[in-house]
């Protein structure tokens, strides 16, 4: 948790602390990095230098509530589909999950730069985090016999192909739709291949070049187990 140098009182005082931010976001959307000086982050939230080191003791700071803030919006744009899942399949959950995700991203734009520079002691590294939760807990409420390993394995794929599309679809412009629909396409795809419904051929002929892990569940429904064809290894 950062530490604000002077404790917000009034809502004036969260508008400035907020205008900082909303600078400190643009500057990295522009820049696809976190560099900027305190100078710079002056003149974009439009104050003097010494108001923003009134709010924050240094860049590190700023950069640092940034990311709260964007963990906290993802979390709320996911909140729904998390908490709202009746009668929703695994296409369909999957489709809800990039709606949000591109709101989230039109929303703060620097989240991409910050997630994907760095490693684990990157500023972002706390927002990338929560993305990695949000998405395993997405495929153990569809998948719901799935591993550990698998499920790990799976989100770090779906969370590694949206990042790499995200980086596309903020600097698409009005052909932004064309980039979601593609996500859309590139994700429902690889999950009908890996978890076909019941009734898909991948589950009766033994030809079908791709087998499949495990069958998705209707949320909200009875589930039935149906095992994958013979020889299919289970992660």
């Amino acid at each position: 948790m950062h530490e604000l140098r002077t404790a917000p009182r009034q809502r004036r005082s969260q508008k400035s602390i907020d205008a900082i931010l909303d600078a400190a976001e643009e500057l990295i959307h522009e820049r696809g990095q976190v560099n900027f000086t305190a100078n710079e982050l002056s003149v974009a939230a439009g104050m003097s230098i010494g108001r923003v080191y009134y709010w924050f003791p240094d860049i590190p700071s700023v950069v640092s509530a940034l990311v709260e803030r964007s963990v906290d919006r993802l979390t709320e744009s996911f909140s729904s589909i998390l908490s709202d899942t009746a009668g929703l399949d695994l296409l369909g959950s999957l489709q809800r999950g990039v709606d949000a995700m591109c709101g989230f991203v039109e929303q703060n734009p620097s989240s991409v730069a910050l997630v994907v520079s760095g490693g684990e002691n990157a500023p972002g590294y706390l927002l990338f985090d929560r993305l990695f939760a949000l998405s395993q807990q997405l495929i153990r409420t569809n998948v719901p016999d799935a591993s550990d390993g698998e499920v790990l394995l799976v989100a770090r794929t779906a969370v590694g192909i949206t990042l790499g599309m995200m980086r596309g679809y903020i600097q698409a412009g009005e052909h932004r739709h064309l980039v979601k629909q593609e996500l859309v396409y590139v994700l429902s795809s690889w999950l009908h291949a890996r978890y076909p419904p019941a009734g898909d051929r991948a589950w009766t002929d033994p030809s079908y070049p791709i087998r499949p892990a495990r069958m998705p569940v209707m949320l909200g429904r009875t589930v039935t187990t149906v095992h994958p064809p013979l020889g299919v290894e289970q992660p």
